[in-house]
């Protein structure tokens, strides 16, 4: 993947607007905005573009004003979990820029995208000066912990079949739409999930046998949304026994498990 991206200054106003898409930062006084607006920039990145990896020396935060950026660690052989996906509005990389350790996972562009980038140095000292937009950033961060609290859980506890249907689901729900874009390959679905590719295809045919699903290509029609709202709720690990270890999900679990909130 490449790391090359454009980045650009933009208006003092439209920095401004940007930042008051941040819930903490839409709290500071309106002065505080607009001198915090001034030492962010526009940074435009190219679909498969990292934003940054997973290690690095945290510079900043980063707020999607378009297109959509997912962030995944890598497991100790090469495969990848995805903790999130995130569209406009949403924030990225708050948890290293205050613990002052390298990013928890890599960000990579899913389509092209423009972030506005905010510097560490500049939004550590508006958070000093204003205590009201700390509290809630500190509300903010522990959303993410149980965030990712339930991905462990979903991993430890859940068949791929359910954790599959699960994320049919929810991409039906943030699409508003019954036909769902599958990404690129099995083994982009298989890290969104926590499993590997022949796990994935198993799990798409199970559904389709079923009758909860249709795949045409990248296109998978969800033909019956009940059916697959009691595949994701029933499926449990200790329904599927040994399946467990097949799937090779205790790597991935262990890798969910070094993640530092």
């Amino acid at each position: 993947m490449n790391r090359t991206h454009a980045a650009g200054r933009t208006s003092t106003r439209g920095s401004v607007e940007a930042i008051e898409q941040i819930a903490y930062l839409r709290l500071l006084p309106h002065a505080e905005r607009e001198w915090l607006a001034r030492r962010c920039e526009v940074r435009r990145v190219a679909v498969g573009a990292r934003i940054f990896g997973e290690g690095d020396v945290p510079s900043g935060i980063f707020l999607i004003l378009n297109g959509r950026v997912k962030v995944v660690r890598s497991g100790p052989e090469g495969r990848e979990q995805v903790l999130h996906q995130e569209g406009p509005g949403a924030t990225l990389g708050e948890v290293p820029v205050f613990d002052g350790r390298g990013y928890l996972g890599s960000a990579v562009a899913v389509d092209d995208a423009s972030l506005l980038f905010v510097p560490r140095s500049p939004l550590a000292e508006v958070l000093l000066r204003n205590p009201t937009s700390s509290a809630e950033l500190i509300r903010i961060l522990a959303a993410r912990i149980r965030h990712f609290a339930m991905l462990i859980e979903d991993l430890s506890m859940r068949t791929v079949p359910a954790r599959l249907a699960g994320y049919l689901l929810r991409e039906s729900v943030r699409t508003g739409n019954t036909t769902i874009e599958l990404p690129g390959t099995r083994e982009d679905l298989a890290a969104h999930i926590g499993t590997v590719r022949e796990q994935v295809s198993r799990a798409l045919s199970q559904l389709t046998r079923s009758g909860a699903i249709k795949v045409q290509g990248r296109s998978l029609h969800i033909l019956d949304a009940e059916r697959l709202r009691n595949c994701a709720a029933s499926q449990s690990r200790a329904q599927a026994g040994s399946h467990a270890h097949s799937t090779g999900l205790g790597a991935v679990r262990a890798t969910v498990n070094t993640t530092k909130y």
